[in-house]
């Protein structure tokens, strides 16, 4: 590090599509890690959107064709509902700072969507409102309230790439010890990323020969982010069993409710099925396999990264602590290991087997869970440290 962060309150702001978390992060040199290692503070806060009356998104290919053209028209609900998000990821701030009793602080945040140009707004974006202007407004309401910067929010970042920073970083992540791994975190949606050859390698930057979880369809049908988000799974749920609208999936199926177990055991196996095509597409190239549609079957089938076999598989928020808890261990995370054990077996694959697998079965924590539900937040910190003053 160039400079300290003794007097300065370090902030990691985790945005999604229903509501905004602030977290006070906290930092410490360390020989292990050029940037330091990351931890939770005391401070935290949430603020969710209110969603205007009859506010609905743009519809994605208006807006990527917008994009394409150069001129992002708003509509006047839109501008509106993004002053709704702005406010909302200000006011997380603004409550941490009271918490925590500073004023003077270093930001990083990531929100959902295709950033503009420099990664100050959004401009694209499936669930919500597009915000070009987005840091730009952030910082007024920042000012307004008597928040000082200490240096200028760098830009929005992937909530996704941020996963994987937190994990890298954070004193309990599990991204830190290992040279080549996957992270699926189930939470509004799927947040995929990577790291290869000890570094993180955003989805973005490897988009010619790997798709996005919420871009390429599973066995089943419908997107692998349509299936096993923490949301999506909910929505199935309830909808299979429209009396239980008010419980969980996992709390239904660890007592027993036979439908809850059986949407259980789908997510089960389609994140089997998700974490399968990331091992043999790192490994082994791109599959021929013309379920997963004419966008995935266009990808390069080698990459600079081919051969290479992934040390551990993650997953993160929400299906993360599912999978770690031992009350869900024999409906959700037996299964899972089981149908990827078995796909990995039929591959006949010597060299991959060897390396996943002993007697049929997964090598003792070639998959595990993570419990690090900030993840997002602590990796947005860690982006704000390494823009102003890290390596």
């Amino acid at each position: 590090m160039t400079q300290s962060l003794d007097d300065i309150l370090l902030v990691g702001v985790d945005g999604g599509a229903t509501e905004v978390k602030a977290h006070q992060v906290d930092w410490s040199d360390t020989a292990e890690d050029p940037l330091g290692q990351f931890r939770l503070g005391t401070a935290t806060a949430s603020c969710k959107y209110d969603t205007l009356p009859g506010f609905a998104p743009v519809p994605v290919a208006d807006q990527f064709a917008q994009r394409e053209a150069g001129r992002i028209d708003l509509t006047d609900n839109e501008r509106q509902q993004g002053c709704q998000w702005v406010d909302a990821a200000a006011g997380a701030v603004a409550k941490v700072c009271t918490q925590a009793g500073r004023r003077r602080v270093l930001i990083g945040i990531g929100m959902p969507g295709l950033k503009t140009v420099g990664g100050r707004g959004i401009e694209v974006i499936n669930n919500g409102p597009r915000i070009p202007d987005f840091l730009q407004q952030f910082e007024a309401r920042l000012a307004a309230g008597e928040i000082e910067l200490a240096g200028p929010v760098a830009a929005l970042g992937s909530d996704a790439d941020y996963c994987g920073l937190g994990e890298m970083h954070a004193e309990s992540g599990l991204l830190g010890d290992v040279e080549h791994a996957y992270y699926a975190g189930a939470g509004t949606g799927v947040a995929d990323a990577m790291v290869l050859a000890g570094q993180l390698v955003p989805f973005d930057a490897a988009k010619t020969w790997i798709q996005k979880a919420w871009q390429f369809p599973s066995a089943i049908g419908p997107t692998f982010e349509k299936l096993i988000s923490a949301r999506s799974l909910n929505t199935i749920y309830h909808g299979l069993a429209p009396n239980r609208t008010d419980a969980f999936p996992e709390s239904d199926a660890a007592s027993e409710h036979p439908v809850a177990v059986a949407t259980m055991q789908m997510a089960a196996s389609v994140l089997a099925e998700l974490l399968f095509e990331r091992l043999w597409t790192i490994a082994r190239g791109r599959a021929a396999l013309a379920h997963r549609g004419k966008a995935y079957l266009e990808l390069k089938e080698k990459h600079p990264y081919s051969g290479t076999m992934l040390e551990r598989l993650i997953l993160g928020q929400r299906l993360g602590a599912v999978y770690a808890d031992d009350r869900y261990q024999a409906i959700f995370a037996e299964p899972l290991r089981g149908c990827l054990a078995a796909m990995i077996g039929q591959t006949g694959d010597r060299a991959l087997i060897t390396h996943a697998l002993d007697n049929e079965s997964l090598k003792p924590d070639f998959v595990q869970g993570s419990t690090l539900r900030a993840a997002p937040a602590i990796g947005a910190a860690v982006a704000a440290v390494a823009a102003w003053g890290g390596e």
